[in-house]
């Protein structure tokens, strides 16, 4: 596939597209440089991008004279844009968008990835404890009471009651932040949790994670979009009907040769059976042969 912005054409020669408003004599001056066995409709079939840069010429020209609203050409640009069927037949029109069926396919495969998806649970980073001990004073008699605070560190265990869940029997962990060995503490009146905001913390532990594969659909490059939009015609929303009625000027993308292909070394024809063997193209601007172009678009030498 040969797109146009493959190939660096000077201003005088897309000025071409307007040939009409070309004198006869200047024209007929240049065709004096064609081959001899020059046809202008087969060069056009060798190098349908010209005749896209002609389309779109006139796309440009007949919008630029259109007296419609901005909020209309808004709304029909829209519409184009979405209409995939058309722009599918536009993209794939070697006249027109000069892209391929295969290039259409590959732009709305579905674009895979991986996506790390973890289950996560909400687990104790740290229990507060209290534990009281109760002494009388052999002297007089009275009753004491101890407190220890006891903390304990991750992992941890809530065993609750199976009868009512919101009692807690019995809770595990470490003692301290190095310890490996957890220690298992059943609650009782003179061991227990502190209740509210003083219990504990609470933070979220991802179990375990599995990559997930993602499939996203495909589309239309943004700068594919952008370039097809320049076969909009923002009168009509029929616009393929419209594209295939414009009028070929063949001597325009005839001439396009003489100022610029032949020179580049562009095939002006089809390479008969006996040149499907020539040397390829080897030379740089400014060529000083002629060329044809093989059944694979090969371009050879003209001997």
């Amino acid at each position: 596939m040969k797109l146009l912005n493959k190939f660096l054409i000077p201003f005088a020669v897309l000025s071409l597209a307007a040939c009409s408003s070309m004198e006869v004599d200047e024209a007929e001056a240049i065709s004096e440089n064609f081959p001899e066995d020059f046809d202008g409709a087969v060069y056009m079939e060798l190098h349908p991008e010209l005749r896209s840069l002609q389309v779109r010429n006139y796309v440009a020209d007949y919008n630029a004279e259109l007296s419609i609203s901005a909020d209309s050409v808004k709304a029909d640009t829209a519409a184009f844009a979405a209409d995939t069927a058309q722009l599918h037949q536009i993209y794939v029109d070697p006249n027109l968008g000069g892209y391929t069926e295969t290039h259409w396919v590959d732009a709305f495969a579905p674009v895979v990835s991986d996506s790390l998806v973890c289950q996560v649970e909400n687990v104790y980073e740290y229990l507060n404890l209290k534990k009281t001990t109760v002494t009388t004073d052999s002297a007089s008699g009275e009753d004491k009471v101890d407190s220890t605070d006891i903390k304990l560190y991750r992992p941890i265990t809530v065993v609750r009651d199976s009868a009512d869940t919101t009692k807690i029997i019995s809770v595990s962990g470490l003692t301290d932040t190095a310890a490996t060995d957890p220690e298992t503490f059943v609650l009782s009146d003179s061991l227990f949790l502190l209740s509210g905001a003083n219990m504990g913390k609470m933070v979220k532990d991802t179990l375990g994670c599995d990559t997930i594969p993602k499939e996203t659909p495909g589309s239309l490059p943004a700068l594919t979009v952008k370039y097809l939009k320049n076969f909009n015609f923002v009168d009509t929303r029929d616009d393929l009907s419209r594209l295939k009625m414009v009028p070929v000027d063949t001597l325009a993308i005839s001439l396009q040769y003489v100022v610029y292909g032949e020179s580049h070394g562009w095939a002006y024809r089809r390479c008969k059976e006996s040149e499907k063997s020539n040397p390829v193209i080897s030379e740089e601007f400014p060529v000083t042969k002629r060329y044809c172009a093989d059944d694979a678009g090969v371009v050879r030498e003209i001997k």
